[in-house]
């Protein structure tokens, strides 16, 4: 074994580290993703229909009865 061949070896060990580290990194990311806490999407639903009933609010409150809706374009 020559010193060109030690070079390749820890080149090779350098690189073996790095790739199970990404590896590492992906299943704990992919892992930890299906854990998702029911709560946050609880609030976020929540949220939203919060965000909802404000919008309806105030273009109701604005528009006369033979008026079209403001967003009509925007698709929801």
């Amino acid at each position: 074994m020559t010193e060109s061949d030690g070079l390749a070896l820890a080149m090779m060990g350098v690189m073996g580290t790095a790739f199970a580290v990404i590896a590492m990194l992906l299943f704990c990311m992919i892992r930890n993703a299906s854990k998702r806490d029911p709560e946050v999407d609880r609030l976020l639903e929540e949220m939203e229909k919060d965000e909802k009933e404000v919008r309806v609010k105030k273009v109701t409150s604005e528009a006369k009865e033979w008026e079209k809706d403001g967003d009509w374009w925007r698709k929801e």
